[in-house]
């Protein structure tokens, strides 16, 4: 699970509020459409629909290839201006160019980059990248990319995939493996006062077809080799994920606990204030709850921390200091495990909701299936169990907050009835993790009664 992006202080010494994309337009899209899409609501809901073929899917593609800093996307696409507004009223628009920057530095992207700041500051860019074939014979490519191979004066053919790739597009996707003299003789880099914006916003595309995934090692061996790799279901991998999570969180919960164990002694000498009786036992009868839900949850073990008993009677100023020392403490080590919990309950509540006979059980392992008190191995689960698994499992457990979440088609694989719940459970998970969605759909089952979350791209069929 990431974690929450800095807040910056503004220039008056208060908090800045995280940034946030407020808009989003297009023009000349294909030649054609021109779109404005406002986000940013309350619910943190924006849902698009549009007929077949005008381009909803795209939008998701271009405010994905911005945040994730893929110039070249913008080139492949049709377009005469697509602009980024923010919450602080910083904007961003990205406009076709046709130029160079001098003899060795061509315009290659035929992009340029108008920023301008909240407070009425412009600045551009305009991207290079493109050098003339005698450059870069000098230092050739293929030599550092063995798998690609040339088929133009500044293009290559990936060897695996047949994916054709430009010098732009081999920057962004094998900038690490390249020295740094040929990315600065190749490439300008993107300045700060762009980068700020970009990399403010965590932002991920989840599409449609993500239940086969390939494995780390095998994925740098297929990018680079000469091998198709073999895949692993994602939710198998989320499985993994979660066990570690777990594990993260108990190592943390351990050190509190050792560290609050170590001073025990010394704070109940120096305690002054003594909870009453009754007020003490309500208080440790809260603290019990609490872990049997973690126990329940599969966080903490079942023998974990028994729960004390009061004895009869008057009790004993000393027993007070020390219980309610003790109290303090087991609500401190508890709380530090309070947004896993919530987040594996409600995991398991939406889980439970459209698993009618399967049971998804959480332990220190992960989490399992099971029909009947059997075992039900994960790639036995129907594509449209194993979407909602995988869906709910990134959306509750691997955002950062604040991050910007873009879904086409949610509605694939999933059943009426489940389509129905989608929008008003996606609330429930953003209430819990804060976060910005926006989807395409094609489905009015999926957006029910939420017209209020709709932006309509051109004229959309009844």
């Amino acid at each position: 699970m990431g974690r929450s992006p800095a807040v910056r202080p503004a220039e008056d010494g208060r908090e800045r509020k995280p940034e946030r994309l407020i808009h989003f337009a297009v023009e000349g899209l294909f030649d054609e459409f021109t779109y404005n899409i406002p986000l940013g609501n309350e619910d943190r809901i924006t849902a698009i629909i549009a007929p077949n073929g005008s381009g909803k899917t795209l939008c998701l593609r271009l405010i994905n290839a911005f945040f994730g800093k893929k110039w070249s996307y913008f080139t492949e696409v049709l377009f005469a201006r697509v602009e980024f507004t923010f919450r602080s009223g910083s904007t961003v628009s990205i406009e076709k160019f046709e130029g160079s920057l001098g003899e060795d530095k061509p315009a290659a992207l035929g992009l340029r980059f108008v920023v301008k700041s909240g407070d009425g500051d412009q600045r551009e860019w305009i991207p290079g990248g493109a050098v003339p074939v005698r450059n870069t014979r000098s230092a050739p490519i293929e030599s550092y990319l063995p798998f690609l191979t040339r088929t133009g004066p500044n293009t290559w053919t990936h060897d695996n995939t047949g994916e054709d790739f430009t010098l732009q597009k081999i920057l962004e996707e094998y900038a690490e493996e390249l020295p740094e003299s040929l990315r600065r003789n190749f490439f300008s880099e993107a300045p700060s006062f762009l980068l700020d914006l970009v990399n403010a916003i965590d932002c991920h595309l989840i599409e449609t077809q993500r239940l086969l995934i390939l494995r780390e090692d095998d994925e740098a061996i297929y990018r680079h080799g000469s091998r198709r790799p073999a895949s692993t279901l994602a939710i198998s991998r989320k499985a993994q994920t979660l066990r570690s999570i777990i594990a993260q969180s108990l190592t943390a919960y351990a050190a509190l606990s050792q560290s609050l164990d170590r001073s025990f002694p010394r704070r109940v000498i120096a305690q002054h204030q003594v909870l009453p009786p009754e007020n003490l036992k309500k208080q440790l009868q809260e603290l019990d709850e609490q872990r049997k839900n973690l126990m329940a949850a599969g966080i903490l073990d079942t023998e974990a921390d028994d729960p004390v008993s009061l004895p009869q009677g008057p009790m004993a100023e000393a027993i007070s200091r020390v219980l309610s020392v003790y109290a303090d403490d087991t609500r401190s080590k508890l709380s530090s495990l309070s947004t896993l919990l919530a987040r594996i309950q409600l995991f398991k509540e939406l889980i439970s909701q459209r698993f009618v006979s399967k049971i998804v059980s959480i332990n220190k392992q992960g989490f399992e299936v099971t029909y009947r008190d059997n075992k039900v191995p994960l790639e036995k689960l129907s594509s449209g169990e194993q979407h909602q698994l995988v869906l709910f499992f990134e959306l509750l457990f691997e955002l950062k907050e604040n991050a910007l979440i873009l879904i086409d088609e949610p509605e694939l694989s999933l059943h009426v009835a489940w389509q129905k719940k989608f929008i008003s459970d996606l609330k429930k998970i953003i209430a819990l993790n804060r976060f910005d969605v926006i989807l395409a759909t094609h489905s009015p089952q999926l957006i029910g009664r939420w017209n209020d979350l709709v932006v309509e791209l051109g004229e959309v069929d009844g």
